[in-house]
């Protein structure tokens, strides 16, 4: 989207902002969406329900975690393909995203429970530490070309979970080798969105060249993900994914 060459933190999410706003007018749905996804609004909302199912519900129960009563946090909520879901769990649903065109969008839904708000890229400005009881976050980190970014994220969700709070984060965790405004990226494949198929015996890595941008963005190392999570008390106790394009990361606040 954009042909600058940021070098800073500001710069790249002040880019981010631009070309994210501009995705969602040209079509949100198209840049949120699956590609294996019709891009309909009710296909579209559907696929959130299908993903909610998969990457939410299991690893609630798998925390012991009963939503009722409690405040999630959506990082990157997008015009709330998610968000609908997530409000029939939880007490209250708080959406964030660096688009305030996608927030519009999200919040002209006037979903129950629910309140959105834009963000830096970078933070949680405007919530209060210590309010909310489980953090989310999914297809987000991969957009982002700043490290800082990210690990600023890790270090928000530890300011405002709720002591005993839960969290789980999708980013890539690929090897990387930067190279000015290239990457060179090698991992496995993940099969996890193809829950209809057998995965095969052995995944076969690859070696990729991408362009730094805010569509191809960084990559972070699995234990370097908990290394950071851990150093801000956040506590790792489930991880998925290590050495693909879909890590997860997921734990508690100490």
């Amino acid at each position: 989207m954009t042909n600058a060459s940021p070098n800073t933190e500001k710069s790249w999410l002040d880019a981010i902002r631009r070309d994210w706003d501009t995705r969602a007018r040209e079509n949100a749905r198209a840049y949120i969406n699956w590609p294996d996804v019709p891009n309909e609004e009710d296909a579209f909302f559907a696929s959130g329900k299908t993903d909610y199912d998969h990457y939410v519900t299991p690893f609630l129960k798998k925390m012991s975690f009963d939503p009722r009563e409690k405040t999630a946090l959506e990082i990157g909520c997008g015009i709330g393909r998610i968000a609908r879901w997530m409000c029939q769990d939880f007490a209250q649903y708080i959406g964030v995203d660096v688009s305030p065109e996608m927030i519009r969008r999200a919040s002209s839904y006037k979903l129950p429970r629910a309140q959105f708000q834009a963000v830096s890229g970078g933070d949680l400005a405007g919530i209060p530490n210590e309010s909310v009881d489980f953090i989310w976050s999914f297809a987000v980190f991969q957009h982002v070309p700043d490290k800082r970014a990210i690990f600023n994220y890790f270090q928000e969700a530890a300011r405002v979970l709720r002591p005993g709070g839960i969290f789980r984060l999708h980013m890539k965790g690929l090897w990387t080798v930067p190279l000015g405004r290239l990457m060179l990226e090698a991992g496995f494949p993940d099969r996890d969105r193809d829950r209809d198929k057998k995965a095969p015996k052995f995944k076969i890595p690859f070696v990729r060249l991408r362009f730094l941008d805010t569509w191809q963005g960084r990559s972070v190392r699995p234990d370097e993900a908990v290394q950071q999570c851990e150093s801000v008390g956040l506590e790792v106790l489930d991880t998925a994914g290590e050495w693909t394009p879909m890590m997860w990361i997921g734990g508690r606040k100490k």
